[in-house]
């Protein structure tokens, strides 16, 4: 995959993005639209898609290797921790805002923004290594990220429920299917895949309405979230590629470093309200559109 491909890839993800911050400014959706998408294609068109690429798709690796992946995910999520401590220490910052820029490189947006990525740029095939994925980030996530971030707002615990997500158990059902083999009846394959289609455009489109309520000239002008944001985009793909290249390789580690090199996660989708969680956000959305290419082209 040469990074012109990408670039290309990218550049449509970006024109989607854009239709999404268009319609926010020209007010065509209304204030509870991100809110009720977000809940629809979280819980329904993105689970959708995981199933999708175990139904009728010739699978990037075999069973015994599946345990090998799986592994790859974890240390995957423990090298953007290391990665984001690192940062989060060398960057003079108030202590709130370090744990912001510790969560912000530690965990990405593999949901929102990497499925529909990978999806775009390595093909439907890929889909479900990339899911595998949601298994270490909804533990982790859930078990150290946002429980924090919530107990220093004074907001609520994590519930079971939370963890267990519609996008977490969707990969654990992909995982039976892929290992048993499980026929699935044609119309219920071609509904799944219909509603999985629309996965691309409604996430870019959320992206995209999101990103139009950030003040825009603060978050270019915050050299600190600039940092914070290369630290995801950049420092934890080169990571990712020289650890993982050593026991996986082909389109499963180029899937990986894609994942690895996905914008933050934090303020989107978790309701923290932290105005340099939203600038790391908003850079780091801007700034991938170049940055995945370049990771790309030299990397894989």
């Amino acid at each position: 995959m040469t990074g012109l491909v990408v670039l290309e890839k990218m550049g449509m993800l970006v024109l989607l993005m854009a239709v999404g911050f268009a319609a926010a400014k020209a007010n065509w959706v209304g204030d509870g639209f991100n809110q009720a998408t977000s809940r629809l294609v979280a819980n329904v068109f993105l689970p959708a898609s995981i199933l999708s690429s175990v139904i009728g798709v010739a699978p990037l690796f075999s069973g015994k290797e599946l345990a090998v992946v799986i592994a790859g995910t974890f240390v995957l999520f423990g090298l953007c921790a290391v990665g984001g401590l690192v940062v989060s220490k060398v960057v003079p910052m108030p202590k709130q805002d370090q744990l912001v820029a510790w969560l912000s490189i530690f965990f990405m947006n593999n949901v929102f923004v990497g499925f529909p990525v990978v999806q775009a740029i390595f093909g439907e095939e890929a889909l479900f290594c990339a899911s595998l994925t949601n298994i270490p980030f909804n533990i982790l996530l859930f078990s150290i990220g946002v429980s924090r971030l919530r107990a220093g707002q004074g907001q609520g615990r994590v519930t079971i429920r939370e963890v267990f997500s519609p996008g977490l158990i969707a990969t654990l059902v992909a995982v039976v299917v892929f290992l048993v083999q499980i026929p699935v009846p044609s119309l219920l394959g071609d509904t799944i895949k219909s509603l999985a289609n629309g996965t691309v455009p409604l996430s870019m489109i959320i992206i995209g309405v999101s990103l139009s309520h950030v003040p825009i000239l603060d978050a270019f002008k915050d050299w600190k979230a600039y940092l914070v944001s290369l630290g995801r985009l950049v420092l934890c793909p080169i990571l990712t590629y020289f650890v993982l290249g050593l026991f996986l390789e082909g389109t499963t580690l180029g899937v990986m470093v894609a994942i690895a090199a996905m914008i933050t996660i934090l303020s989107l989708r978790y309701g923290i309200d932290d105005t340099f969680a939203s600038r790391v956000n908003f850079l780091s959305t801007i700034l991938c559109a170049v940055t995945l290419p370049i990771m790309t082209y030299f990397l894989l």
